[in-house]
């Protein structure tokens, strides 16, 4: 189902968005999420960030990359940790 914008703020609100976006009621409660269309360049907006910005965090030589295994090896640690 979609929901018809017909406020032209809100709808031009929207629309700037580059990244998700929480949608508040008159009341301040929590509607949802707003995730804008993909846009040339933001393929993956609901990451909020361009294909560019991908890009360059994947082929990052600083980057140390994990295997699953050592995640799930240190949540066991810290979960250890917890009270």
């Amino acid at each position: 189902m979609s929901i018809q914008i017909n406020d032209e703020t809100t709808a031009t609100n929207l629309g700037s968005a580059s990244s998700p976006q929480e949608v508040h009621g008159p009341d301040g409660r929590l509607l949802g999420q707003f995730i804008p269309a993909p846009r040339p360049g933001l393929s993956y907006p609901e990451v909020g960030l361009t294909d560019a910005e991908l890009l360059a965090r994947l082929n990052n030589p600083a980057a140390k990359w994990r295997t699953p295994e050592e995640v799930m090896a240190r949540l066991r640690e810290i979960d250890q940790c917890s009270p």
